[in-house]
């Protein structure tokens, strides 16, 4: 590793055109400069100046480590500055992660609102699924993300039911619980109620199962043992869009249960109804690596985020949770 003060010494040395005039500059004698300029030939096995008729020049070598030291010491200084701008709590990077319907719901307008209030911070976003940003977290690729997860699925959990890591590797912050309502064809006979009630569901075909990636189906297969009655499953299909589930929904194949999130993009060919008495919905959270101190960039982000969430919470059908503040 050279030293960065010998290399310092020798651009000074190259800007100034002589030992002496760099000397000047840098406050040193020339004897001193000339003892780092010797060590510094020394450390890379080079010559870095030759004798002329008039004088000592420095030789393509040096010309050309200079050249790289140049461009090292722009990005320390563009270091330094992030560094401090990051301790000031101005600018920096921050790095979001969001599942799509929130991403449609608020998380992109959080992300507007956070560039206008903070445009000097370098903000990169990336969509995907709860797990995914869970494993993107885990590897130092985010630094917050909106996740959801149920009361017995977690969001390190995929949808094949394999743990991508331990649930202990992230902490989370409650922004709202988000309800299942009934999606159901056109012409369903309980199309003409204004909710459903669970157990409704006996006697219907949900198109979502618990092993065929669809994570909310542990938690409806629970509430409907308690309700007694066991929900029949149609898990043939396996997808994780919403939209896809009421699509097949719509061709009369059976019914879904859809978040209020994804609501925004309702098919035509169904009906939605509200389900009461079940207690299904999706906890939406905030996620960051567990131990790992935040950053004021990224307790910016996360404020924003909590305030948008909140406005989203106050005109839809997702319910606020106990612990939605903002600070």
């Amino acid at each position: 590793m050279l030293d960065l003060k010998r290399l310092a010494v020798l651009c000074e040395v190259g800007a100034r055109g002589s030992l002496a005039a760099a000397a000047k500059a840098l406050s040193y004698t020339p004897s001193a400069v000339s003892q780092q300029m010797t060590a510094l030939s020394r450390d890379i096995g080079v010559a870095l100046f030759e004798r002329t008729p008039r004088g000592m020049r420095l030789t393509d070598s040096a010309h050309a480590l200079i050249a790289h030291c140049e461009a090292v010491f722009d990005r320390l200084a563009q270091a330094q500055a992030e560094l401090e701008a990051i301790a000031g709590g101005v600018a920096g990077r921050v790095r979001l992660g969001s599942f799509p319907t929130a991403t449609v719901a608020f998380t992109a307008e959080a992300i507007e609102r956070f560039r206008g209030l903070h445009p000097g911070v370098d903000l990169r976003f990336a969509d995907g699924e709860p797990y995914e940003s869970v494993v993107r977290l885990k590897e130092r690729e985010l630094d917050i993300a909106v996740i959801f997860d149920f009361d017995h699925w977690t969001a390190a959990t995929d949808y094949d039911g394999a743990s991508v890591c331990a649930d202990c590797d992230i902490e989370c912050v409650e922004l709202f619980d988000d309800p299942f309502h009934v999606v159901m064809p056109r012409d369903h006979p309980l199309a003409r109620r204004e909710q459903v009630e669970l157990p409704d569901l006996a006697d219907e075909r949900v198109l979502g199962a618990p092993s065929s990636c669809s994570p909310w189906g542990a938690d409806l297969q629970r509430l409907c043992l308690a309700a007694g009655f066991q929900p029949s499953f149609e898990s043939c299909y396996r997808t994780a869009d919403f939209a896809a589930l009421q699509a097949i929904v719509a061709t009369g194949r059976g019914i879904t249960l859809v978040p209020g999130l994804a609501l925004i993009s309702a098919h035509p060919g169904t009906v939605v109804r509200p389900l009461r008495g079940g207690g299904l919905v999706r906890h939406v959270r905030l996620a960051t690596l567990a131990g790992v101190a935040h950053s004021p960039v990224v307790d910016a982000m996360a404020k924003v985020l909590l305030e948008t969430a909140r406005a989203q919470v106050a005109g839809s059908h997702a319910h606020p949770s106990s612990n939605l503040t903002v600070s």
